[in-house]
């Protein structure tokens, strides 16, 4: 996974591709990628916080992310729906349908589907929590096999978080 940061906010974290590479350097051109011991004081205790919260995560300890997002540059579609997948239940999912009524557009659940893909904060605004209608897993940017982990993963440990 690749994570940027900007000033004292997550713009990006993604599963590293060469679509994560190509929207890093659209959203800010003069972005540095550089390992973290090798940022400032501030990026750097910030951006081992986050590695903290996904250590948490992924050790089943933590159900509920609390990193400051920076979601600016979606269109405001976008950014509901980004808002809105935040609010889906840790080893639980809705479908892309569900989520369409939840923002009050039940006829949008491609547009849904469209901004799910278009997520910059992978995990974090958990889009793999989105599936199809009829149950079947849908798609997922950083692939159906991630996404499949993602959500057995999360039911493993759904039973902690309750």
């Amino acid at each position: 996974m690749r994570l940027t940061i900007w000033g004292d906010k997550l713009l990006l974290l993604d599963w590293f591709d060469d679509k994560t590479n190509q929207l890093s350097t659209k959203l800010h051109k003069s972005i540095t990628f550089m390992p973290i011991d090798e940022m400032n004081g501030n990026d750097q205790k910030f951006a081992r916080f986050i590695m903290q919260e996904l250590d948490a995560y992924f050790n089943g300890t933590l159900y509920r992310f609390s990193i400051p997002l920076d979601v600016s540059h979606g269109t405001d579609f976008q950014v509901k729906v980004w808002q809105m997948l935040m609010n889906i239940t840790y080893g639980e999912t809705i479908s892309y349908k569900e989520l369409a009524t939840q923002i009050g557009n039940p006829n949008a659940f491609r547009a849904c589907a469209n901004a799910n893909g278009k997520n910059p904060i992978s995990l974090i605004v958990p889009c793999h929590r989105v599936i199809a209608s009829d149950g079947s897993i849908g798609g997922y940017t950083g692939g159906i096999g991630i996404k499949e982990t993602l959500l057995n993963f999360e039911k493993q440990y759904n039973i902690k978080c309750k």
